[in-house]
């Protein structure tokens, strides 16, 4: 009587073997979270390869390739743009690939609807230019930028062409009509930054206040930041203003001077 037993177990057991071992281990399918994207330089995304299989999935891992790695890099379908241009990305599994194609582009136009401004004085360069932080923002993106207006400007912008300061190495170079670079410094973003597709600190470029009436400015804003993104916007609206001349944190600036010397000779 065991030994039926131990028969009739045995034979559905061999029968499920025998076709397991029928099974062929194959990609049937695979398909790109995405077909087409768009980058910025420096601007990281993610891609997904879903595949479908028979037999051991294990079998069958997915490898990532670019065209042109000089253009954009892929790890494990993370992607990043290196330089403008376009390559194509490809996942490949078993004999089986899917692509996406990307762009890789170095124009951000950030949408600019609101703005605020925040009056800090002679803090830098004293009797000489007056700094202000203006804030001028959207629904995802912010453009910070630290403003060097004349020493008679304390609660409005004076109209004019402002642009990025070439040198840090004395007080002396805070004069008016110019904008301080962002530098990323010990963990901390400092001064001129663009926030939205990246954060980037801003390094070249200018802003002009073409009109100001009745509290209402005309600001456009052509600026580079350090990944070679040129960001173009335009701002028309009031700035909500603050008077912060109290600020602890705006004598730091003058500790900023000699770390980034090097950056900016």
């Amino acid at each position: 009587m065991n030994q039926k037993i131990k028969i009739s177990l045995f034979i559905p057991l061999f029968i499920l073997a025998l076709v397991s071992s029928c099974v062929k281990n194959e990609v049937t399918g695979i398909t790109m979270s995405k077909l087409t994207m768009d980058l910025n330089i420096a601007q990281t995304d993610s891609l997904i390869a879903t595949i479908q299989v028979t037999g051991d999935i294990n079998k069958f891992p997915v490898t990532w390739t670019s065209s042109d790695q000089d253009v954009v890099t892929v790890i494990k379908g993370k992607i990043q743009g290196v330089s403008t241009g376009k390559a194509t990305i490809t996942a490949k599994s078993g004999n089986l690939t899917a692509v996406c194609e990307v762009n890789v582009t170095n124009e951000i136009y950030p949408s600019l609807n609101a703005g605020y401004m925040v009056y800090f004085g002679g803090k830098i360069n004293p009797g000489i230019s007056n700094l202000f932080e203006v804030a001028l923002a959207g629904p995802t993106d912010t453009l910070y930028i630290f403003i060097n207006a004349s020493s008679s400007a304390t609660d409005a912008l004076p109209i004019g062409e402002y642009k990025l300061m070439t040198s840090l190495n004395s007080e002396a170079d805070f004069v008016p009509l110019t904008i301080i670079p962002g530098i990323f410094e010990n963990g901390i973003q400092y001064d001129s930054w663009y926030i939205g597709i990246l954060q980037s600190p801003i390094t070249n470029g200018k802003l002009k206040v073409t009109d100001l009436t009745n509290n209402v400015y005309t600001i456009e804003v052509d600026f580079v930041d350090e990944n070679g993104n040129n960001i173009y916007g335009n701002y028309v609206g009031k700035l909500k203003y603050f008077d912060d001349t109290t600020l602890s944190a705006v004598p730091s600036l003058k500790n900023q001077l000699k770390n980034s010397k090097q950056k900016f000779n």
